[in-house]
């Protein structure tokens, strides 16, 4: 396999040139990528690659000075370079340097970079007893650097019954190690979008990443992987650097790349300093409980572990009971008031910020709510995956990195959760007048009041006459009024009942009030209406 570096200023480039084409298809794969020359020299000389493909025109050090540095530090590559059309004499230039091609990267398809690839390769093979030796070298790099992840993750991650592992030559080069605990998270806490990010494939990506910062702060260190959105990092610090400052700018560095290429940041538990490595799982409970610090100190993103830590007072464990608001959340959802369920959240978040419940009390309580919510309003016909399961609710909740992440979360389902009760008041508001002036037709012959239509309906009376007003600008008694007055006109005009009796048809306690709503609705007695029918037929 032939081991690739890109160098490019402009990450959107290194990510296309990298997607590009299947790498593994051509006996390639990608070893390290840099934004610069300067950085770039680091990371071939750690790396040794065989292909390296690299922008002309770039900030510090450009393409034609990277390949004459090379040249002087006598290592001998195969370069491609990318250049623009306006750079074609820069391209020129980098071919007579002893470029193998140039692209341009504009007009960049696949098969032109197969046929570059194809040229370098040609180079790398007269070159075979050289990258012979390389391969050597690399092969024992690769068989230590796998013997330091067995070794670690032995000790660290699975302890065995039978005692720590044992490897005299790792354990000297790693005396005085740190470990640093590094938990991936989003940049922006939304409900509902921890399937954007595929951790395992960024995690992936990051391992590489990772590695060529570290080489400049570190003497050694070692990647694992304990979860995927995770990485544990054993290292330790150059030994004429200030330990703690050296992590703390490393991990800023990291942070900044996280942002870059994939729009996360990180949280970083760093353990104290262990003289052997036989202490390193207790370093690592030490890594873990720093990285709590940072969940209740919201803008905390490196975390040392103090010796006061494990004495630091946490939080009482008590019960963090919410349920006594889900009567509450009830009502506001079956009355589709968003205006009383954001009060409601307003007063979980003051829960929130008073208790200070701990991370697994957060996330069970948020999980609680959204099951509840999710329950009373699964039946209606909304967007598609506007609920998503709650098993991935959990997992994006877990990831979340502070309480005041927790509390994001909560404003943003809190604000899916009122327009959805926006949109379905507006189409329900309308079904339940429908309802209601159907159950007046039906029972204009009996007493009717607001109640109890609403019980009927079985909505609170409040609502009901809301809604009735806004969609048909008057309240329920006077259309009950206008309704029952109507059918009353035609019981006149048939000329076959007394005034009271009509009265008494129609629900109304006595002639009198009858007469009195007649008069309201019509501007005249029933009697005078009566009269009026006779005079003109």
């Amino acid at each position: 396999m032939y081991r690739i570096i890109l160098i490019d200023d402009e990450p959107l480039i290194l990510a296309g040139i990298a997607s590009l084409i299947c790498w593994e298809e051509h006996d390639c794969f990608i070893v390290g990528k840099a934004t610069n020359g300067h950085d770039a020299i680091d990371l071939i000389l750690e790396t040794q690659p065989d292909i390296i493909i690299t922008d002309i025109r770039m900030p510090v050090m450009n393409g034609l000075e990277l390949i004459e540095t090379c040249q002087k530090k006598q290592c001998e590559f195969a370069f491609i370079v990318l250049t623009n059309l306006e750079d074609f004499q820069l391209a020129r230039q980098a071919v007579h340097l002893g470029a193998i091609d140039y692209l341009v990267k504009l007009d960049l398809q696949p098969q032109a970079l197969i046929q570059a690839l194809d040229k370098a390769k040609e180079h790398c093979s007269r070159m075979e007893s050289h990258h012979n030796r390389e391969l050597y070298t690399l092969l024992l790099k690769d068989a230590q650097n796998q013997q330091e992840l067995n070794y670690f993750s032995q000790l660290i991650l699975s302890p065995p019954d039978d005692g720590l592992p044992s490897n005299p030559e790792i354990a000297a080069r790693y005396r005085n190690a740190y470990l640093i605990f590094l938990q991936m998270k989003p940049e922006q806490i939304l409900f509902g979008h921890a399937e954007t990010y595929d951790y395992q494939f960024i995690s992936n990506q990051l391992l590489d990443i990772v590695s060529g910062i570290g080489t400049r702060y570190f003497s050694d260190h070692t990647i694992l992987t304990p979860q995927k959105d995770a990485l544990l990092l054993v290292v330790c610090p150059k030994p004429e650097s200030d330990n703690e400052k050296a992590i703390s700018e490393f991990c800023t560095k990291v942070n900044v790349a996280l942002g870059t290429y994939f729009a996360l940041t990180a949280l970083f538990g760093i353990s104290r300093k262990k003289a052997e490595t036989s202490l390193l799982p207790d370093a690592f409970r030490e890594a873990q409980s720093a990285l709590t610090h940072c969940y209740y100190e919201s803008s905390l993103r490196i975390a040392f572990y103090r010796d006061q830590d494990s004495r630091r007072q946490q939080p009482a464990q008590r019960e963090f009971n919410i349920n006594f608001l889900k009567k509450s959340m009830s009502a506001a959802v079956l009355e589709n008031e968003s205006q009383d369920l954001k009060e409601i959240f307003c007063q979980l978040s003051e829960l929130f910020t008073q208790y200070k419940p701990d991370k697994t009390q957060a996330v069970s309580a948020c999980i609680n709510i959204y099951s509840y919510l999710h329950d009373l309003l699964q039946n209606d016909s909304f967007e598609e995956n506007a609920f998503p399961y709650s098993i991935d609710i959990a997992e994006q909740l877990s990831r979340l990195g502070s309480l005041d992440d927790i509390l994001q979360w909560l404003d943003s389902f809190r604000d899916k959760i009122c327009t959805l009760l926006t949109e379905r008041k507006e189409k329900r508001s309308d079904k339940f007048v429908h309802m209601a002036k159907r159950y007046i037709h039906e029972h204009y012959q009996e007493k009717l009041t607001l109640s109890d239509i609403a019980e009927h309906l079985k909505i609170s009376p409040g609502y009901l006459s809301t809604s009735f007003s806004n969609y048909m600008n008057r309240t329920v008694s006077d259309y009950i009024a206008e309704v029952k007055i109507e059918h009353a006109k035609e019981l006149i005009d048939s000329g076959q009942y007394l005034i009271y009796e009509i009265a008494n048809q129609l629900g109304f306690e006595n002639a009198y009030y009858f007469s009195k709503v007649f008069k309201k609705v019509t501007g005249m007695s029933p009697k005078n209406y009566e009269c009026r029918h006779k005079l003109y037929p």
